[in-house]
């Protein structure tokens, strides 16, 4: 053998070597990044093109499994709330893939997992496409700084939905007690 140089067989095991743990340490930090949303949500601002579905879906907690994470839904019908378990794969860096009917797509857009939460959803089913953008909270019923909800107003207005298809969550939610 030529010094220096390995030989197939032992270039293909370091080459397949490598390739595992550069996928096993992505697949750890993708845990550990989406692990640092762990927890109990709540919901403060809600913003969408179609106002029935506006006050008809949150989240209120997400929990993290192997590739995936796992947004538990507050989904009110009729006055009543129950909630969902929809499981999310994610797509790209803050692009997931809901598991639930149509074509569901949640867009991390802004975050502080200690602080605060921001997302745009698209929901096409039906020939309608749904788009809605969510400001979440760590503290119940308390508004992040200015900074981040004029980042929300932004957002809303970007994707061309109206300030009145706003709903403020600060005050009431109206299946809190369903979370109890």
């Amino acid at each position: 053998a030529t010094k220096g140089v390995l030989p197939p067989l032992q270039l293909c095991n370091f080459f397949s070597s490598f390739f595992f743990a550069h996928h096993f340490l992505h697949f750890l930090l993708l845990i550990f990044i989406s692990s640092q949303f762990v927890g109990r949500w709540y919901p403060l601002l809600l913003a969408s093109n179609d106002l029935e579905s506006n006050s008809a879906a949150f989240i209120h907690s997400i929990d993290v499994k192997v590739n995936s994470l796992i947004f538990y839904f507050t989904l009110r019908t009729n006055g009543e709330c129950k909630q969902v378990a929809v499981f999310a794969n994610k797509l790209e860096n803050n692009k997931y893939k809901l598991r639930y009917p149509g074509n569901n797509i949640l867009y991390v857009e802004d975050a502080d997992p200690n602080d605060y939460l921001l997302i745009y959803t698209t929901n096409k089913i039906h020939g309608k496409e749904t788009k809605g953008v969510e400001l979440y909270s760590r503290q119940k019923g308390e508004i992040v700084n200015q900074e981040i909800k004029k980042k929300f107003e932004e957002m809303y207005k970007s994707y061309g939905i109206k300030k009145e298809n706003v709903l403020d969550l600060t005050k009431t939610d109206p299946c809190e007690r369903s979370l109890e």
